[in-house]
């Protein structure tokens, strides 16, 4: 076996050589000629293991070899780009990364602190791609550069292999030589030896795609690869238009020079096609610090355009930057524009301090001033006379929020000696720092000007003059200024807000209300100046339709429209999502509310948009006033409409219901009533106001369907009062008197109430009138005894009802006598209790007509007479 196949097979050559020192293994199959990137493939499943020389010269490794080999595999077999294997590659390293001022430009997300993130494909340098460990993150870049070039260099025992690779490449036996270059890389994946033979063997054999990657791979594990290789790189993966692959490589040239002003430029136009824009702007900001100030004139012309793009994605302080450093690197290249843009950069900082050093120190500008407690304070200032009027109009803007109102009449008297027509906008500019600053008078002056003037005759410098007016108690001149703002821009929204609520505050509510009136079908309804027509509608009590229906209007945002019977059918029995499913289902069916229609208007988003709260206490307010007005339609549509809205069934879901329960009995609809009144019972069985509104509810009913539903919820609640009570009672009304005594009496037993020795006296009293019963007598008795059984249940406050109803019994069971003894006692019973709710519990007029038939059937008229003119007086 010669030494060639020695070495194939692993074992030591029986010569001399480099290969002593080390054991290598190698377990392959050779590649065919038709095999591309299989032979990676087929060595990736037979990641083994390395002797321990190599594992201990490998020590300062983040990643284990059948990491780092699983990695290369996937880049060669096309799984992964070149951008993502460098990612993935290099965890310890941040893109853009400088290692002097640490500028990072980069449009990934940023990991943890400690944890660097991964590499970029756009740009990254290859000097520190190798990882080290975390506990040495921290160390000096000598010992990095020490522990990478160590890492990277091949082992004794395989330099004895790449060479044996070079040379039978030299001698044409390609295939060989890949075999070789590949078991190197299976053992050994960092040394980029075996790629870079690699890739001059793909490329005589004409495979340029596999030779660029495998470039790409030996550039990027050699530490010491020079910015011509990468821009060749990079060239070349331009002309295969993958973009990103190469911004990636011009940024690993830029590393190895970044003072090239050509591969800064080459490198945001690979961003620029990819359509990374935040990158494109790291990039610039890093050009501007790193390239020579010689390159003076592209320096000012970038910091600019780098400026004003910062200053309109307001990112003030990333345009300071920007243009600090052409200030800093080209002194001698500053305009007036880059110091007027810098002052409009400081001033929307509010840095006013730097605005004054910039000012003197570039516009010749003499200011005298102290510092007083850390502030400045404005002596004196002095101001050539070839200053442009836009910086002189910042320098006063300056010193107005500085507080040097001392010196500030001589600038404002050169401001008005200018002409408005001309320099309207520095009119405008220095009145709105006066305002901030609220010295109103003074910005008035300056405003007022503008007003008459023809090109600055605008809304806006009315809305300020309002403001100003406002300001100094001149309410009705504020008035007419705003109303210009609201004929001049009737969309300006605020403007309408603000005159409304000083015609409010004025008592001219009704031109208040006219001023925020809405074009439903023309314009976009605004919610908070429609919420302000609602409070201001509230307050006037001649306005309740309108307030009403406005108040519809600004609900129906969120609240759901009825449109047919089977959507309040949806509302009354379904819950939650399965509400708004069906409500979007359901289309043409027959109407529920004849009277309600869709309301219409489209609103636009605002900011300022009410709280829940807000609108749900005018949603209160509303159904109160339908209440009052007797609108109970309107009240059961609004309530239901309640019912689909998100915004409020989040918070209020159980006032919802109770609403509706309401507004169904006020609207006399028992339908709907009784299923929302069911569903509270079911949710509050051992609640008695829940069944005495179930009571109340079913009086209303023109069905019987909560018959059914007493029994089947009796059956599983047998002992349950009201149940058993409710029960009885519809037995009672159906004429089975024996199951309604067995439960009445099974409650009174438990329950000694008045109220059950009554129903027990009613039941005996209607059984005894039965044609056919037997013992009439005894049932009589029973019934008498019950009768006063619940007379002394009743109380003494509760006598006058006893009588009546106890004569009542009497007189239907025919004894005359004893009834009409009853009923006078009725008559004749006096209580403190009775005078003071007549309405409610004064029983003498229904006994007087009792006694009045009693009298007229045996013939005594003139008694009749007599009790109905007495106590039956209309």
């Amino acid at each position: 076996m010669d030494v060639d196949e020695e070495i194939l097979l692993g074992r030591q050559p029986t010569e001399g050589g480099e290969n002593q020192d080390a054991e290598v293994t190698m377990d392959v199959d050779l590649p065919s000629e038709s095999t591309s990137f299989l032979p990676l493939q087929n060595v990736s499943a037979n990641f083994g293991t390395t002797n321990s020389d190599s594992e201990d010269e490998l020590t300062p490794m983040r990643r284990t070899k059948e990491e780092e080999q699983l990695l290369t595999n996937k880049f060669l077999t096309g799984e992964l780009t070149f951008s993502e294997y460098a990612a993935q590659y290099g965890e310890n390293e941040e893109p853009f990364e400088d290692d002097e001022e640490g500028v990072v430009l980069s449009s990934t997300e940023k990991v943890e602190k400690d944890k660097k993130p991964l590499i970029l494909p756009t740009v990254h340098t290859f000097e520190q791609n190798i990882a080290e460990i975390k506990g040495n993150s921290s160390a000096k870049k000598r010992s990095k550069g020490k522990q990478m070039r160590s890492r990277n260099n091949l082992p004794p025992a395989l330099k004895g292999l790449m060479g044996e690779a070079n040379l039978r490449y030299a001698k044409g036996e390609h295939e060989m030589a890949i075999t070789m270059c590949f078991e190197v890389i299976r053992q050994f994946p960092w040394a980029p030896e075996p790629f870079e033979t690699l890739a001059s063997l793909y490329e005589e054999k004409g495979d340029t795609e596999k030779s660029l990657q495998v470039s790409l791979l030996a550039a990027h594990l050699n530490p010491r690869s020079s910015k011509h290789l990468w821009i060749n790189l990079a060239e070349k993966s331009e002309d295969r238009q993958d973009f990103k692959q190469a911004s990636t490589c011009y940024s690993k040239a830029i590393k190895a020079d970044v003072k090239d002003f050509d591969l800064h430029m080459r490198l945001i136009a690979m961003l620029e096609k990819i359509g990374d824009h935040k990158s494109v702007l790291k990039a610039y900001m890093r050009l501007l610090q790193k390239v020579e100030p010689h390159h003076g004139e592209k320096i000012v012309e970038i910091a600019k355009m780098l400026t004003e793009r910062y200053h309109k994605d307001g990112d003030l302080k990333k345009a300071k930057e920007a243009l600090q450093i052409a200030f800093h690197k080209c002194p001698h290249l500053i305009s007036s524009v880059l110091v007027n843009i810098m002052l409009e950069v400081l001033m929307g900082l509010k840095d006013f301090n730097a605005c004054i050093d910039l000012l003197v120190k570039y516009c010749k500008v003499n200011i005298a001033k102290d510092e007083v407690n850390g502030k400045c304070i404005v002596k004196a200032c002095h101001v050539p006379e070839n200053i442009e009027i836009d910086i002189f109009a910042k320098l006063t803007m300056v010193i107005i929020h500085l507080g040097g109102f001392n010196v500030l009449d001589d600038l404002l008297d050169k401001i008005k000696s200018m002409n408005p027509e001309e320099a309207g906008d520095v009119y405008f500019d220095v009145a709105e720092a006066l305002l901030s600053e609220k010295k109103f008078s003074k910005a008035l002056e300056l405003l007022t000007p503008l007003t008459v003037s023809d090109n600055y005759n605008l809304p806006a410098i009315w809305l300020k003059m309002a403001e100003c007016l406002r300001a100094l108690n001149r309410l009705e001149e504020a008035v007419s200024a705003y109303m210009v703002v609201v004929e001049k821009a009737p969309q300006l929204l605020a403007a309408r807000l603000a005159v409304s609520e000083l015609l409010t505050s004025l008592g001219r509510k009704d031109q208040a209300l006219e001023v925020l009136t809405q074009d439903e079908d023309s314009e976009m309804l605004n919610t908070a100046m429609l919420l302000e027509r609602c409070l201001l509608l509230q307050k006037m009590p001649d306005q309740k339709e309108q307030f009403i229906a406005v108040a519809q209007l600004f609900l129906s945002r969120h609240f759901v429209y009825i449109n047919n019977r089977e959507d309040l059918n949806a509302l009354t029995t379904l819950r939650s999502d399965r509400k708004r499913t069906v409500l979007k289902e359901n289309k043409n069916l027959q109407k529920c509310f004849s009277q309600g229609e869709e309301v219409k208007g489209e609103f636009s988003q605002t900011f300022n948009e009410p709280s829940v709260e807000e609108e749900w206490h005018l949603f209160w307010c509303v159904c109160e006033m339908c209440l009052e007005m007797g609108k109970f339609d309107t009240l059961q549509r609004l309530a239901f409409s309640a019912q689909g809205s998100q915004k409020f069934t989040a918070k209020f879901s159980q006032e919802i219901d109770l609403l509706c329960l309401s507004s169904s009995y006020y609207n006399a609809d028992a339908y709907f009533g009784y299923n929302m009144v069911r569903a509270l019972v079911l949710k509050n069985l051992n609640c008695e106001r829940s069944w005495n509104m179930f009571n109340m509810m079913i009086l209303r009913a023109d069905d019987s369907r909560h018959n059914r539903f007493l029994m089947r919820l009796l059956i599983r609640n047998p002992h349950h009062k009201a149940l058993t009570i409710l029960h009885a009672n519809n037995c009672l009304v159906a004429g089975t008197y024996k199951y309604a005594l067995n439960d009445y009496t099974s409650v009174f037993q438990k329950d000694n109430s008045a109220m059950m020795a009554f129903l027990i006296a009613v039941t005996l009293c209607q059984m005894a009138c039965q044609k056919f019963s037997a013992k009439k007598h005894s049932l009589v008795t029973q019934a008498v005894a019950y009768f006063w059984k619940y007379k002394d249940l009743r109380g003494r406050e509760g006598l006058q009802e006893s009588y009546y109803n106890i004569g009542r019994a009497f007189h239907q069971l025919g004894l005359l006598p004893p009834a009409i003894h009853h009923y006078k006692k009725a008559l004749e019973f006096k209580s403190k209790f009775i005078d003071n709710y007549p309405q409610h519990l004064n029983l003498q007029r229904e006994a007087a007509f009792n006694l009045h038939l009693i009298y007229m059937a045996s013939g005594a008229r003139d008694i009749a007479r007599m009790y109905l003119e007495k106590y039956v007086v209309v």
